[in-house]
């Protein structure tokens, strides 16, 4: 019974243990897809960039000196976009990480109080087997004893 115990807390923390290896992974395939999605964003702005750029261009050789002007604004604009686009992913990016770190250190923790628990649980255990032994032994002398009178008497 003892070992069903123990073998329950075990298992308790293998499938604990498993549970937060998923979910580890899960927020890594997440902070992976974000990272993903905001690559084909900026890939998306890049290409609408080339694009505006590609028009003005055009217009550019019949109005010069207006286009010029608004050329250089788009490109400026695009510029912002972009590096706006690199800080988000670089913040998504971070809090991602620091929200992984944070789940592997629950995790730990977890995994450190389900160890700390089941050592309690088997010296607990150990102790009631010993105690038992005990008994079982006084018993089985007591008993032993017991016939050796009756075998004297």
């Amino acid at each position: 019974m003892a070992d069903n115990k123990l073998d329950d807390l075990k298992q308790t923390a293998s499938e604990l243990g498993d549970d937060l290896k998923l979910k580890a992974k899960e927020a890594q395939l997440q902070g992976e897809k974000t990272i993903n999605d905001l690559k084909h964003n900026a890939q998306e702005a890049k290409l609408e960039g080339e694009k505006k750029l590609n028009d003005l261009k055009h217009e550019a050789e019949s109005k010069h000196a207006e286009s010029k002007a608004a050329f250089d604004e788009k490109v400026d604009d695009a510029k912002a976009k972009a590096e706006d686009l690199k800080s988000a992913t670089q913040e998504k990016l971070d809090h991602l990480k620091t929200e992984a770190s944070h789940k592997l250190e629950e995790a730990k923790l977890k995994a450190a109080e389900l160890k700390h628990d089941a050592t309690v649980k088997f010296d607990e255990l150990k102790e009631q087997a010993s105690a038992k032994f005990d008994e079982l032994k006084k018993a089985a002398t007591d008993k032993l004893n017991s016939f050796k009178k009756d075998d004297q008497g």
